[in-house]
């Protein structure tokens, strides 16, 4: 389906609870709920590693059908602490549990961009039973394959940007290498050496993602920007604390879960081919962007998001009546 029409988002909405759930092992995750109370629960899960909740993923959501409920993974966000002890895929995936049952959810559907459709994917795996469908967009399958792709010298992004790569690999030969060097300049003392290093990570992201080398909240906020640099490093030098092709070949355990994948074709940071032979193995829906890349900031991929959002909440609802 590569035809998407353009439609509105809904309205910006405020929190009708806005709360600190004690996660374990000293995390306290910021929770926001919006919608209407009585509706289709669907949490949504943001990028990252890193980002922490935005309130806009609100409005691709029904305020009026669904129970929308947003949060800041550990150490992301209004989150505390800001640290990467204690924080693995495993344990994120745990959070969302707990989160589901401390909101009374026995069946909820998952919303997720990027690195927030992987911990959906991680977490219907594992608890498939407490899952109604999935809606994920710029999948990231978190496989050494998708990092090469990200990081590496030979990548699609190095292949693109060859002279801000050269800047940000620091000469350094593999993306293994890259990660370590990373990680010993992001974790010193030196919180100006640390932060200009940060800077230099975010704005990879940004290139591959926006097309642009700025990303403005790391400038307004450095401290956000170091954050998130250790919390990516941290996961991706560790390949996301998870076996390689975990995803695909547990995929078994979706196959009867309504999904739809939301994809620009010109995605830099999320290889579209593994996306589209993985939704096809699952049966699943499949928005296909042309001349879109990763970034969600225009009208062709919003709009995509929400009409997502509106099939997948009649579907529910229709299975709702059969049940």
């Amino acid at each position: 389906d590569t035809g998407v029409s353009v439609m509105q988002l809904y309205p910006s909405i405020t929190p009708y609870n806005d709360f600190h759930l004690s996660a374990g092992e000293g995390h306290q995750l910021h929770v926001q709920e919006y919608g209407n109370p009585n509706g289709l629960p669907v949490i949504i899960c943001h990028g990252g590693p890193g980002l922490g909740l935005n309130r806009d993923n609100c409005r691709f959501f029904d305020p009026t059908r669904y129970r929308i409920i947003l949060y800041s993974q550990r150490g992301c966000g209004l989150s505390t602490p800001h640290q990467v002890s204690q924080n693995t895929s495993d344990h994120l995936i745990e959070d969302l549990n707990y989160l589901r049952q401390s909101l009374g959810i026995d069946k909820l559907s998952l919303c997720g961009a990027s690195w927030g459709a992987t911990l959906c994917l991680l977490y219907a795996i594992k608890y498939h039973k407490h899952v109604a469908g999935l809606i994920l967009r710029g999948t990231f399958l978190a496989t050494h394959a998708d990092l090469e792709w990200l990081y590496g010298p030979s990548g699609a992004a190095a292949q693109f940007y060859p002279e801000l790569y050269q800047d940000f690999s620091q000469s350094q030969r593999d993306v293994k290498s890259i990660f370590a060097s990373y990680k010993q300049h992001l974790y010193g003392d030196d919180q100006i050496h640390a932060s200009h290093y940060a800077k230099q990570w975010c704005q990879w992201e940004a290139v591959l993602s926006q097309g642009k080398q700025s990303p403005q909240w790391a400038l307004n906020c450095p401290q956000q920007g170091l954050f998130m640099a250790r919390l990516m490093v941290h996961f991706f030098s560790e390949n996301c604390f998870i076996e390689e092709s975990y995803i695909v070949k547990n995929s078994h355990n979706l196959h009867k879960l309504p999904m739809w994948f939301i994809h620009g074709r010109h995605d830099l940071v999320c290889r579209f081919s593994v996306v589209q032979q993985f939704a096809k193995q699952l049966n699943a829906q499949l928005f296909v962007l042309d001349e879109i890349g990763h970034g969600v900031d225009n009208q062709v991929y919003l709009s995509a998001v929400r009409r997502a959002a509106d099939l997948m909440s009649i579907k529910l609802s229709r299975n709702k009546c059969k049940d």
